[in-house]
């Protein structure tokens, strides 16, 4: 599993993630269990290098043998005019939007996860400024084989924090309560058309805000960061296994520094690699 997080203020947004990637067995009754918990999975991408936008993974690890972060890196060479045979594909800088960037992301899963592929759920945000955008706009894509479906979008101008993978601890920080307040509601004998009435009646009562417009970009960082890392110890000390943690990536994406990594792991020496 993972957490993945995202913070939309005005002068930009900044993406945050885990590390934890899971192998899971699946038993012949039809549940699945994880058998092995690696913590080195990279989850956040610049898609093209030099523009501002970002994309950031959960769910499916893998397609075809190869993980995520490898199939993002074909991408990138299409949007960056380094693959021959996708030249259509190079983004114009002084005039690509986001729209143009969501469609080709779409068409490239498309292409590489098919109704060939076995089923497994794949989330992939796509999110940052268009050549003339002075806000950032965000897209979240749902992609399973042969299939791909639009989630959270956040338009040029809005603000908010998003959350993707084990959502639990940052929905009792933002919200007050726990997910599972509904079916408790439930359980208590609420009628079933009261529970999200009373739900959101609830979650108005007790929820805190956390983010402004106004809101700098390094509290934006903080406030990522933060969401993670705390996700990471509510994973670890509750039962069950540690499928939220490694170390914690961050980036930020503003019209005018563009893509910047604030964290961000290597798997080789940089003194050794100039």
């Amino acid at each position: 599993m993972t957490i993945t997080v995202a913070v939309v203020v005005g002068d930009g947004l900044v993406v945050a993630s885990d590390s934890a990637t899971t192998l899971q067995a699946n038993f012949p009754d039809g549940h699945a269990e994880p058998i092995h918990i690696w913590n080195s999975a990279d989850k956040i991408f610049n898609l093209r290098k030099g523009l501002p936008l970002a994309a950031m993974t959960w769910g499916r690890g893998t397609i075809q043998g190869r993980s995520i972060s490898s199939h993002v890196k074909d991408l990138r060479q299409r949007l960056s005019g380094q693959s021959s045979a996708h030249a259509d594909w190079q983004l114009d800088e002084a005039a690509y939007s986001m729209t143009e960037v969501v469609d080709r992301v779409k068409e490239f899963f498309a292409e590489r996860l098919d109704a060939s592929q076995p089923s497994a759920p794949m989330g992939l945000l796509v999110a940052g400024y268009g050549a003339d955008d002075d806000r950032p706009a965000l897209t979240e894509l749902n992609i399973d084989a042969g299939t791909c479906s639009t989630g959270a979008e956040l338009s040029a101008g809005e603000i908010g924090i998003f959350q993707w993978g084990q959502p639990e601890a940052i929905a009792r920080l933002l919200d007050g309560v726990s997910q599972d307040l509904p079916q408790a509601l439930s359980n208590l004998g609420v009628p079933a058309n009261l529970v999200d009435p009373y739900t959101q009646a609830i979650k108005a009562q007790v929820a805190r805000p956390f983010i402004y417009d106004s809101m700098p970009p390094v509290e934006a960082i903080q406030l990522a960061e933060w969401l993670v890392e705390t996700t990471i110890k509510f994973v670890r000390f509750e039962p069950g296994h540690p499928t939220v943690g490694g170390p914690v990536e961050v980036a930020a994406v503003t019209r005018h520094e563009g893509f910047k990594w604030v964290k961000r792991k290597h798997y080789y020496t940089s003194t050794l690699n100039p």
